[in-house]
């Protein structure tokens, strides 16, 4: 190597050094910005055939750890979606309060309960009842304020996911522009890193918004994927869509279309993300749930308890009247007294076994044949008849729904009979019960309609017609304004009620503080082998304590996943941020090489001047 290779080796070295501590002068001025990664500069043995030309700058480069990248974003991912749920659930923690807060329902239920008490022996005191219709109202008015502020909640969770999809869209489109940038520059020509850089802050920020899987290319840019395969960016981004709604009602559903979902259409298909399960993380998918799920669950058990409170104060019992046809036993009803959602309970014994089936009336023939889980019981199997239909064809279904030892006969105008199998003697027939909710005050028993449906003006049946009468209820429970009217019917019971007759505020109060019902596991509490029973007011705290259990269980979810993801944040931050000492230290090494390729040019320079004056 001669003298002149020397000085191009050694200017080399100084171009290097000079290009390592500007590199290492950005990392220490960018050290405590957000996203910035230590950038490093790689170098390479410059080799021209077979020799050695000094070093030559190969490019700069980031210090990332790509798969604990991708930890911390599937982290951050779940901790984002539990900060959505932790906000929502302390709202609804402090709607429904606690069982034992004055203003709580569970408390309403109780005053209406004082308020029955008082008049059972305060029976002709307008005051006293007065003070039931007070308690009532107040029950009405307080299910129909919560049912509101959930329907609201679900409005809001529905206005943040048509901003989440916005943002998403926006970086996905940013993302797409960097991939492009740094695919023009794959070259070597020009450094990527802080394009890079920018890149993955975008990155970073879409996986807050809904868990994405990123897949790097060879030629530097990524492809962006939902959980579920879904394409989202490469060097083009895919656009979501979601088709948001201005009003939310209970029976607004997705699985009704009645909410709005997110769509991504590639080509002449559109995939519906929220049906392909493409938000599991992600704040998308803890508005989601809240909408979806959470909030309509505690609007299903708003919606129960209030059923379940204006079909216990008013609900009747009719026995089925023994009868004998053809030298059968068994018992007879009169359907035509069924109105939609009333229902007969017939117990029979066949080879020996006991089995109990539910009969339901409807007048929407569409929703025939009934699921046995529309009932809450257990142990029971149910059959919907259509209480429009000709009696020939209600007792052609009944009997094709029954057993053949159980038969069912048209005992002419509207009445039906149940009867065994007869001198086979294989089968019995043990009762028959219908419950009904009597369309008048006095005349059908002790019990009251309270409570009536604002949106038919009449009693609460539970009719399972179109969306079902109890999906919203709890929005549209009233006090019956005949009541309202004439409170003297919270006592009189029938025109001949005698005075101080204390019969129907005294039933009133046992149906609403001792009568056992059964709830529907919609609402989440209890299982479907096991469903939750007890009273009214007994329902009223449970389900007021479950959501609070509910919310302490978010929270320490959150709390947990924060941890996590905190951890896995500064150890990203660890292993790709620009360390102070490490800088200064490469610094020292970069001035050190700087000085020694200098001294080289110096040496040569001299051995130079030295040739020079060789021959003078």
């Amino acid at each position: 190597m001669g003298l002149y290779s020397s000085i191009s080796t050694a200017l080399s070295g100084l171009q290097t050094a000079q290009s390592g501590m500007s590199i290492v002068s950005q990392n220490i001025a960018n050290a405590s910005t957000p996203g910035y990664t230590k950038k490093v500069l790689e170098v390479e043995n410059a080799v021209a055939g077979d020799t050695s030309m000094g070093v030559r700058i190969a490019g700069v480069t980031r210090e990332v750890d790509k798969f604990l990248q991708q930890q911390m974003r599937t982290e951050v991912a779940n901790t984002s979606k539990l900060d959505v749920a932790s906000v929502y659930m302390q709202r609804i923690e402090s709607l429904f309060g606690a069982p034992e807060d004055e203003l709580s329902i569970a408390s309403a239920i109780d005053n209406l309960g004082a308020a029955l008490q008082d008049l059972s022996t305060l029976t002709n005191s307008s005051s006293a009842a007065s003070s039931v219709l007070t308690a009532a109202q107040n029950i009405a008015d307080e299910l129909n304020r919560l049912s509101n502020e959930v329907q609201e909640m679900r409005l809001n969770a529905e206005h943040e996911i048509a901003d989440e999809v916005a943002e998403a869209n926006q970086l996905m489109s940013q993302i797409a522009e960097l991939n492009i940038m740094i695919g023009q520059r794959q070259d070597g020509s020009t450094s990527t890193a802080d394009l890079e850089d920018q890149r993955d802050n975008a990155l970073d920020a879409l996986s807050e918004i809904f868990d994405i899987n990123v897949v790097e290319q060879h030629s530097g840019t990524v492809s962006v994927f939902t959980n579920t395969g879904q394409l989202l960016v490469d060097t083009q981004a895919a656009t979501l869509n979601f088709d948001e709604r201005s009003a939310m009602g209970a029976n607004a559903l997705y699985e009704n279309g009645g909410v709005g979902t997110i769509t991504i259409t590639n080509g002449s298909t559109t995939i519906d993300l929220i049906a392909a399960g493409a938000f599991s993380a992600g704040s998308i998918a803890g508005y989601l749930e809240m909408r979806d799920e959470v909030l309509v669950e505690a609007q299903a058990q708003l919606d129960e308890l209030a059923a379940e409170l204006a079909l216990v104060l008013s609900e009747e019992e009719i026995a089925g009247t023994a009868t004998t046809v053809a030298g059968a036993d068994g018992f007879e009803f009169d359907i035509g007294e069924l109105e939609s959602g009333n229902s007969m309970s017939l117990t029979y014994t066949v080879g020996g076994v006991e089995s109990t089936v539910t009969i339901i009336a409807v007048t929407d023939a569409s929703l025939l044949p009934l699921a046995d889980d529309v009932t809450a019981q257990t142990g029971d199997s149910v059959i919907g008849i259509d209480i429009t239909d000709t009696q020939t064809n209600i007792v052609a279904a009944l009997n094709a729904a029954l057993p053949a030892e159980v038969v069912v006969t048209d005992e002419g105008g509207t009445t039906i009979a149940f009867t065994d199998d007869g001198g086979a003697g294989t089968s019995d027939i043990n009762g028959l019960v219908a419950t009904v909710v009597p369309d008048v005050l006095q005349g059908e028993g002790t019990g009251l309609a309270l409570f009536l449906d604002s949106e038919t003006s009449s009693a609460f049946t539970d009719s399972l017609d179109g969306d079902g009468q109890q999906l919203g209820f709890a929005g549209r429970i009233v006090v019956n304004s005949d009541l309202i009217e004439d409170p003297s019917l919270l006592v009189s019971y029938a025109s001949t009620t005698a005075e101080g007759d204390n019969a129907r505020p005294l039933d009133l109060y046992s149906r609403l503080k001792e009568t056992s019902r059964t709830y529907a596991t919609s609402t989440g509490i209890g299982g479907v082998a096991s469903p939750y029973e007890g009273s009214i007011d007994s329902f009223a705290r449970e389900f007021i304590t479950y959501q609070a259990a509910q919310a302490d269980a978010t929270y320490a979810a959150r709390d947990a996943s924060a941890i996590v993801s905190d951890a896995l944040v500064e150890k990203n931050m660890g292993s790709s941020g620009v360390n102070i000492d490490e800088e200064m230290s490469d610094l020292i090494i970069l001035q050190n090489a700087y000085t020694a390729n200098a001294r080289v040019i110096s040496a040569v320079e001299e051995m130079f001047d030295t040739l020079m004056t060789i021959g003078r």
